[in-house]
């Protein structure tokens, strides 16, 4: 198996002569059957053709090693190592060949265990040259799972082709793309070009009217290169492009509880007028008000409370697995039951400045008992402190 590498040669004999792995130099270099195995098994293994090379000191031509380790790999599987020790150069006299015949002592099993051996070796060489040209391709997911779009799986195979002795068709099959289709998608090259320049032009028109109207999506697009440039476009084509090329109409910003503000707009606050004094000589003058959150089991319930500041007694309470409106409304029906009607007139009730409490419903029901409502500070816990000490 000879490699012309003239001028390397003539330079670096010596060193060649003195290479356990080559069997003579002349004009080319004859390598080792020692060499020969040594390659074949390595590059199984997935070692790269020219790491192969360098690591045993030899030159590298890509083209002839490419073609030379082929042949070696096809020798090693029909005719077994030891046919390296067995090779004889040039003819007989009898004008036949002096490399020994094909012997067919190969088991079925063995033969089963070589090629899975050669498949295991391509994947790997595959796996290697994927992890070098995969980088900063687009991957995107589909039913979770991540997946590389055809096209693009036919543009690496076209860069691996070069790159690796392993067939195109074992490429596809390990991508789990058709032959056919490759072949069609490079037959197809020059369309692709054009389509792609038509698009570029398509889009610079789409972009001069998305750039002065950001709000607008594709629909309103379509329309405006109709009215305004007397283009007709699909509207799938200019959604297509607008996707491929990332640009998007610009939506006013979602306010999830802007209702909520204006809700809170209305309702009323109060100013604090017990203002901490929670010495109270009278019982049932001054009350204090609030909710709190209690965990039973796997459950959260809301309790709450109201508290005569007078006698230090919880006067009345209600539980609810909602926060609603009915957590305060149904408290202050309760002190009403108790107290009656008429006593509710000019009894104080102090609270924080929560939901339930600035409530319009909550507000106009105290006010039509004749009840003085009174409230903490914003952010003041201590205007209320008998009763968050209480909790």
């Amino acid at each position: 198996m000879k490699i012309k590498f003239k001028e390397y040669v003539e330079e670096h004999r010596k060193e060649l002569e003195n290479n356990p792995y080559v069997s003579k130099v002349s004009k080319t270099i004859q390598y080792s059957p020692e060499f020969k195995i040594k390659a074949v098994e390595l590059r199984r293994e997935g070692i790269p053709l020219r790491r192969i090379f360098e690591m045993h000191n030899l030159p590298y031509e890509k083209e002839c090693c490419k073609s030379y380790i082929k042949k070696w790999m096809k020798q090693y599987d029909e005719l077994g190592k030891e046919s390296f020790y067995k090779e004889t150069r040039g003819r007989s006299k009898k004008g036949k060949t002096g490399r020994p015949k094909k012997v067919d002592n190969i088991t079925l099993e063995e033969k089963v265990l070589i090629q899975e051996k050669i498949i295991e070796a391509q994947k790997m060489e595959i796996e290697e040259l994927k992890k070098q040209l995969w980088q900063g391709k687009v991957v995107k997911r589909r039913n979770n799972n991540e997946y590389m779009p055809t096209q693009i799986i036919y543009k690496f195979i076209n860069e691996l082709k070069d790159k690796t002795t392993v067939s195109i068709q074992r490429i596809c099959k390990y991508f789990n793309v058709s032959r056919s289709g490759y072949y069609k998608w490079v037959h197809n090259s020059e369309k692709r070009e054009k389509r792609e320049l038509q698009d570029k032009t398509d889009f610079e028109i789409i972009h001069s009217i998305w750039s002065k109207k950001k709000e607008y999506g594709y629909l309103r697009i379509t329309m405006s290169l109709k009215n305004d440039l007397g283009i007709i476009m699909n509207p799938k084509k200019v959604y297509r492009l607008m996707k491929k090329y990332g640009i998007r109409s610009t939506v006013r910003k979602k306010r999830p509880y802007a209702a909520l503000n204006n809700e809170y707009k209305k309702h009323y606050y109060f100013d604090n007028v017990l203002n901490r004094k929670f010495d109270v000589k009278k019982p049932d003058t001054v009350y204090a008000t609030d909710i709190t959150y209690l965990i039973w089991g796997n459950n959260r319930y809301y309790l709450s409370v109201v508290k005569d500041l007078g006698s230090n007694e919880c006067v009345a309470w209600h539980v609810s697995k909602t926060c609603g409106l009915e957590l305060s409304i149904n408290v202050i029906e309760q002190l009403t039951s108790r107290l009656g009607r008429n006593k509710m007139n000019g009894v104080m009730i102090h609270s924080d400045q929560g939901g339930h409490y600035t409530n319009p419903t909550y507000v106009n029901k105290l006010k039509d008992l004749g009840v003085i409502q009174s409230m903490s500070r914003r952010g003041n816990c201590l205007d209320n402190a008998k009763m968050e000490t209480f909790f």
